[in-house]
């Protein structure tokens, strides 16, 4: 049978690098939150809007030509 030894200083370690992350995750949640609150995000995007609508549509037609020869093998059968 094997014991496992734990030190408290192993534990305070680990135990502070979890908190770490988690503030850090929490901070940039806390800074998306407010750039979608206090920014002109949507006013900006409506200004890419016919850029991101032709990007859309040739992904659309791109996918269209990739997928249509494994459509025609599966309906020619």
């Amino acid at each position: 049978m094997q014991a496992e030894i734990t030190l408290s200083a192993n534990k305070i370690g680990r135990k502070t690098i979890g908190r770490q992350n988690i503030l850090s995750v929490v901070k940039l949640v806390g800074k998306f939150q407010k750039f979608i609150e206090e920014s002109d995000w949507y006013d900006r995007l409506l200004g890419y809007e016919k850029y991101i609508n032709r990007f859309s549509w040739a992904i659309i037609i791109a996918s269209i030509i990739f997928f249509f020869p494994f459509c025609l093998n599966i309906f020619s059968r």
